[in-house]
């Protein structure tokens, strides 16, 4: 199974040599079980922010976001913050007090932009589901007058 982050990736985040310890010295790091699972940890914690919206909001098509198969297509934002969230995990499975203080500020700044995108306070341009029929949904307003107090 194709993996969402290509290990080309990591070279914009952090250095080989901190990885390969955090994976605990693993010959092949990107291969390593640690590594494996902070990644599919970090998908999974994304997703959720991102998923199901309130009723007034488009969902996001979560499945077209993170498409493996397609890796010229992936949001460069969501691979960013998606390497972010896979570090943090990775660090916290050393100890808490071992997490350099910009992976964790990094961490909430992207937990920060997650509850916003999710709640739509801001866009973020990603793709959203479409009905079967190809046509996008429309935004309704239902509007009513206010309510009459005859009571003198």
């Amino acid at each position: 199974m194709a993996r969402f982050i290509q290990e080309t990736d990591y070279g914009m985040q952090i250095k080989q040599e901190v990885i390969k310890l955090l994976t605990a010295g693993a010959e092949n790091w990107y291969d390593s079980p640690k590594l494996v699972r902070a990644e599919q940890t970090a998908v999974r914690q994304i997703k959720h922010w991102l998923g199901p919206r309130p009723v007034r909001l488009q969902n996001y098509d979560l499945d077209a976001i993170f498409n493996a198969s397609a890796p010229e297509e992936r949001d460069e934002y969501i691979v960013t913050i998606t390497i972010d969230v896979a570090l943090y995990h990775l660090y916290s499975q050393t100890g808490m007090k071992d997490i350099p203080a910009h992976r964790q500020q990094r961490y909430q700044d992207v937990l920060d932009w997650l509850k916003e995108a999710g709640s739509g306070n801001i866009s973020a341009n990603l793709p959203v589901v479409t009905p079967p029929g190809g046509e996008e949904y429309g935004e309704f307003m239902f509007q009513s007058r206010n309510p009459q107090n005859h009571k003198w």
